[in-house]
């Protein structure tokens, strides 16, 4: 019986697909061995396959049983490796998106609660700028009401480039 990850198997070809074979070193470690089976004419790398070009009438199951010996990351399941994968990357945007840039998540200290150094006083920026907006139109609206003609007409202007800019900003999700 064949393995989960052979996902095509015809006379004289067949194909490998595992989300292991997406990274570089599992890839390479298979071709190598691969490349040393007697039976195996050709390997082409794929986006975490690889493609066998056969011998006619070679056992298939045989070749993966000693592939999976030199490579015991073809035995685990493919959605345990595909999550980790996904982890992994997942960490990687996180650390570019917070300026780490060297690879590493060196320990930070949380702001506000929350960890992310995005926040002030434990909110975000969004969830800030829309409260200091509506403080200003607040101002606006008590100015106008209660006579100061100049404090009113100045709130108007804040609030006004405040609710531009929130809007440029945020054009696509409007």
């Amino acid at each position: 019986m064949l393995p989960a990850y052979v996902v095509h198997c015809m006379e004289g070809r067949a194909r490998l697909r595992h989300p292991a074979l997406g990274e570089v070193a599992v890839r390479a470690a298979a071709q190598n061995a691969l490349g040393k089976e007697q039976d195996v004419v050709e390997v082409r790398p794929g986006a975490e396959s690889l493609l066998l070009l056969l011998q006619p009438g070679v056992n298939v199951a045989d070749i993966c049983k000693r592939l999976e010996a030199s490579v015991p990351m073809l035995v685990r399941p493919q959605a345990e490796v595909a999550a980790e994968r996904r982890a992994a990357a997942r960490a990687r945007r996180c650390d570019k998106w917070h300026g780490n840039n060297a690879g590493f998540a060196a320990p930070r200290k949380a702001v506000g609660g929350q960890g992310d150094r995005r926040n002030v006083l434990g909110i975000s920026r969004r969830k800030l700028e829309v409260r200091a907006m509506m403080g200003a139109a607040g101002v606006c609206l008590a100015a106008g009401l209660s006579g100061p003609k100049p404090v009113h007409i100045l709130a108007g202007l804040v609030w006004a480039v405040m609710a531009g800019r929130h809007v440029w900003v945020r054009r696509k999700a409007v």
